[in-house]
């Protein structure tokens, strides 16, 4: 069986939004925590959080997660990749593959979470992705075959460009709602 470890990026500066947004509450709760909630209900995975925010950080502790400090969120997306795969491989060097998520997906369900893992795991392939319709989206998981792939992206490119290369090792998961998909860049009204 697969072995796999849980990477949440929490770093980003919101610049599009207008404030911080992973810190903004929707829905009744600030936004990181929905999905902070619904890792927290999958159990037997490392979990990192990524995270330039304090409050995010000492959350990420009380949740048993292992956080990470990016002190530098303006190298981009990235960066926090790096940092995470690094404390993942240092906790768990063994590990197969890794589930990265941003966390301003509020409307992502913990059902699709445990569809993606658990697709991945009898899967043969070495890169899975949730997708509707025709668009890939977050979260995905990316095989340690690829790592090498990852620790080379720089800037403010993420993994999907990773699986966008390698179209042909793909395990797709289809999102039940394109809502799953959205991630928050403006604030709603």
């Amino acid at each position: 069986m697969k072995k796999i470890g849980i990477v949440l990026l929490a770093a980003g500066n919101s610049k599009r939004y207008g404030g911080i947004k992973l810190l903004d509450t929707m829905d009744g709760k600030k936004m990181y925590l929905h999905i902070f909630d619904h890792i927290r209900e999958i159990s037997g995975f490392t979990k990192v959080v990524v995270t330039q925010y304090e409050e995010i950080y000492e959350k990420a502790l009380e949740y048993g997660y292992y956080p990470v400090k990016n002190p530098e969120p303006d190298i981009g997306i990235s960066h926090s990749i790096h940092l995470g795969l690094h404390k993942i491989l240092e906790i768990e060097p063994d590990v197969d593959g890794v589930l990265f998520s941003v966390c301003d997906q509020p409307y992502l369900k913990r059902s699709t979470l445990e569809c993606l893992i658990n697709n991945y795991i009898i899967s043969e392939k070495e890169l899975a992705s949730v997708v509707h319709e025709n668009t890939l989206g977050n979260p995905c998981i990316i095989g340690k075959k690829y790592f090498l792939d990852l620790f080379a992206l720089d800037g403010d490119i993420g993994g999907k460009k990773v699986i966008k290369k390698h179209l042909d090792d793909v395990e797709l998961i289809i999102a039940g709602d394109e809502k799953e998909l959205i991630d928050i860049d403006i604030k709603q009204r």
